[in-house]
């Protein structure tokens, strides 16, 4: 019985080792199973922590780009307003300029017109008291072509040469607004370097 027992005893003892065999190859099988798929799930992780870095970067890289364009916009928009309010002033002051030099500019301007026969002058509303009946009959002693009265310019100072639909505009908002269009780059640069 002695021997049976051994047998068993020996049997029972080389199940246990592989048992112990078997429970240790599964650990380690599981182990490295747990081990890739905690690789797997730490690169995902990487690749999506890279990823979402670059769409930061470029959301911010994007939003920084859209406040400066804004930035300037607003500035852009100020310079303007200001050139704006500049022009508007300029026109106001031309039509205080006092009756004297406002008869000379007329008169220098008409001179200079290689005109012949007779034109409309049509004075804006605001400048009918310089340029008057008195005024205009010692132009046309002056001028090579006659001046005949035309309509009055509602809201207007200076005046307007007209004949058969040709136009000389020397109303003095077009001829401010005129000059913005030439000049208001030279003059923004000017103002705001």
């Amino acid at each position: 019985m002695e021997a049976i027992e051994k047998i068993v005893e020996q049997l029972n003892q080389q199940g246990e080792l592989e048992r112990q065999q078997l429970k240790q190859a599964e650990i380690t099988r599981i182990d490295q199973t747990y081990q890739a798929e905690l690789q797997e799930i730490e690169e995902d992780h990487q690749k999506r922590l890279e990823k979402r870095i670059v769409e930061l970067k470029n959301s911010y890289k994007q939003n920084s780009n859209r406040l400066n364009v804004s930035q300037k916009q607003v500035i852009l928009n100020h310079k303007q307003a200001i050139l704006e309010r500049i022009f508007n002033e300029t026109i106001l002051e031309m039509e205080k300029i006092p009756r004297i030099n406002q008869h000379e500019f007329a008169h220098n301007a008409l001179s200079g017109l290689k005109l012949s026969g007779e034109w409309v002058f049509s004075v804006g509303e605001k400048s009918t008291s310089i340029f008057n009946e008195q005024w205009l009959d010692q132009q046309n002693e002056v001028l090579p072509y006659r001046l005949v009265r035309g309509a009055k310019i509602s809201g207007q100072a200076g005046f307007l040469l007209d004949k058969a639909g040709v136009q000389y505009n020397f109303l003095y908002q077009s001829l401010i607004r005129e000059l913005q269009l030439r000049e208001s780059f030279q003059f923004a640069q000017r103002l705001f370097e």
